[in-house]
C-alpha cells in the first residue's frame, strides 16, 4: 500500500538525486577565463586568419598562451613596410595605447593578462621585425 509519505518521500529523493546528478553538468557549463581565451583566440584564427588588417599588414593567427597569460597577436608585414628600419621604440607605444583603449578586451585587463604583438616579415620568411609585449604595469600605467 503506498501512502501520503511514502509519495513524499520518493518525490524528495527524486529532486535529490537529479540535483545530485545535474551539478557536475552546471559546474562544468563555467569556464575559467584563461579556457575562454584559449577558446576565442581559437576560433577567431579559425573564423578569420588570416585577415588584412591593413594594406601591408595581415593578422596570420592569435594564441593564448596559459603559462604566461599571454595573448598573443601573430602577423605578416609586407609591401613598403616589410623592413627592419622599423622604430621599435614608437611600435611599442602604439600598441600600448591600442591595449588600453580597447574596450574588447577590458575583461581580460581587468583579470591583468598580457599581450603580445609579434610581427613577420613576408620577404624574408621566419625574420621578426617587431616583438613587444604589453603587461599590466605598461596598459595601467598613465
Amino acid at each position: 500500500m503506498i501512502t501520503f509519505v511514502s509519495v513524499k518521500r520518493e518525490s524528495n529523493m527524486k529532486k535529490y538525486l537529479f540535483l545530485l546528478f545535474s551539478l557536475p553538468l552546471l559546474t562544468a557549463c563555467h569556464e575559467s577565463l584563461e579556457d575562454k581565451a584559449e577558446r576565442e583566440a581559437d576560433e577567431f584564427t579559425k573564423k578569420n586568419c588570416p585577415i588584412a588588417v591593413s594594406e601591408n599588414i595581415v593578422n596570420d593567427s592569435m594564441k593564448y598562451e596559459k603559462e604566461t597569460r599571454t595573448i598573443h597577436y601573430f602577423y605578416t608585414i609586407s609591401g613598403k613596410a616589410d623592413t627592419t628600419a622599423i622604430n621599435k621604440q614608437q611600435a611599442k607605444e602604439e600598441l600600448i595605447k591600442g591595449v588600453k583603449d580597447a574596450m574588447t578586451i577590458r575583461t581580460y585587463k581587468e583579470h591583468g593578462f598580457n599581450f603580445a604583438y609579434t610581427y613577420f616579415s613576408a620577404k624574408n620568411k621566419g625574420q621578426i621585425l617587431i616583438d613587444v609585449k604589453v603587461t599590466p604595469k605598461d596598459y595601467n600605467g598613465k
